[in-house]
């Protein structure tokens, strides 16, 4: 496979993934409300929580997560349970803390011991999330060559990190903007409630969807 090739094969895949990667979803939510709510530097630290965890999606579906969820069905429920307990959790999270006080920049929630936790918990949310698990085991089985280069391999997982990194860094610098950070502390209850609900639906839906 020529340079060339590769290249197109990878901008191919790329393209394909950015559409998934851009639509409103639990990780979009996750780090959106870390941007309003917390800091910056939270979001940031979301964002590429976010970007880690499908990175390492990205390197099951090479190794043949998709093919394995089809060979073994028990795994595919597994992970859907597992998936819609957590969106469920963190759903009651965003619906009881609706009227709670909020940490901002500069306090607890944004201080460099606490970074590895946003960290860890977009990352866990990611990893948590069934449907880009398939995504990506679905889009490499139908857009990956048949016999895909070294190169090519190699150069998918930097990209998907690159390319979920970059989308939510957009998110978290946009939206940690005191213009619509203000707008968050004056709708907290109504919006968080509604994240809650979105990510209880989410859940819901995970769970029945055994079929």
């Amino acid at each position: 496979m020529s340079v060339m090739e590769t290249a197109l094969n990878l901008i191919s895949i790329l393209l394909v993934l950015s559409v998934g990667v851009v639509s409103p979803g639990p990780s979009f939510i996750l780090v959106a409300r870390t941007a309003v709510a917390i800091s910056r530097l939270a979001a940031v630290s979301s964002a590429l929580g976010m970007a880690a965890g499908a990175t390492v999606l990205c390197i099951a579906a090479l190794l043949g997560l998709h093919a394995l969820l089809h060979q073994i069905p028990a795994a595919a429920v597994a992970l859907r349970v597992v998936g819609g307990a957590y969106l469920l959790y963190l759903a009651f999270g965003a619906w009881r803390g609706a009227r709670l006080p909020i940490e901002l920049a500069g306090d607890a929630g944004s201080s460099a011991d606490r970074l590895p936790r946003h960290f860890t918990l977009a990352a866990a949310t990611m990893l948590s999330n069934p449907k880009a698990a398939v995504q990506y085991g679905v889009i490499f089985a139908a857009m990956l060559p048949r016999s895909p280069s070294v190169a090519l391999v190699a150069a998918l997982p930097p990209s998907i990190f690159a390319l979920e990194a970059g989308w939510y860094l957009i998110v978290a610098f946009a939206l940690s903007a005191p213009g619509p950070r203000s707008r968050y502390l004056q709708a907290k209850a109504a919006i968080d409630r509604t994240a809650g609900v979105i990510l209880g639906l989410l859940g819901v839906r995970l769970l029945l969807s055994f079929g």
